[in-house]
């Protein structure tokens, strides 16, 4: 299955992957698959089950399989992006069905924080502690409110691909987004968040 250690030519398209993928299991260009969209794979995850990193890592497994063996049954009819989002939506609500406890996953996303080599201690510190806030905030929203907003604004998705992903006319995840987003900002101001 899925080899990090197996290299591939990182500039192939996702359907030339997908392709390669079907048509003779090559384990190569299901690792570029997977390295290209790992964060993102993980980002969902994170925002929707919150959750211990052993549990992130059982759905993110659970993912891979899932991927490994539908890839060859995907029709092209979307976009491989908007395909794997849901994936990983729905196998993390899948999961977090299992399990009903809580658990706070606000110092497992601040650890694996990318940092510059350029910053300064203070600049680092502002920054984390401005961070360590939104994700407050933002853990304090629904799901779905979440989900929208890490999709939109950390994943870049376009409004088409997230009404894709839930289900909904594009206008729906518009006004949804713009509501969880106010909310958002309604608590950075009570806040004192700037």
């Amino acid at each position: 299955m899925y080899n990090p250690e197996i290299k591939t030519e990182e500039k192939l398209s996702d359907e030339l992957c997908i392709l390669k993928f079907s048509e003779n299991k090559d384990e190569a260009a299901f690792s570029c698959l997977v390295n290209r969209y790992r964060s993102s794979i993980r980002r969902i995850i994170y925002t929707v089950i919150r959750r211990p990193v052993e549990d992130v890592e059982d759905v993110e497994q659970e993912i891979l399989l899932a991927l490994y063996k539908g890839l060859p049954k995907f029709s092209f009819k979307s976009n491989f992006k908007t395909y794997l989002f849901r994936l990983c939506r729905n196998k993390a609500i899948d999961f977090i069905r299992s399990r009903k406890r809580q658990i706070n996953m606000k110092e497992y996303l601040i650890q694996h924080q990318k940092t510059s080599n350029h910053e300064t201690p203070e600049t680092s510190y502002t920054r984390k502690v401005d961070n360590d806030n939104i994700m407050e905030i933002i853990f304090e929203l629904k799901e779905k409110e979440r989900s929208l907003i890490i999709m939109k604004d950390v994943e870049n998705l376009r409004i088409s691909e997230i009404a894709e992903i839930f289900h909904r006319p594009s206008g729906t995840i518009k006004s949804r987004l713009h509501r969880a987003r106010l909310k958002a900002a309604e608590k950075m101001i009570a806040r004192g968040i700037r």
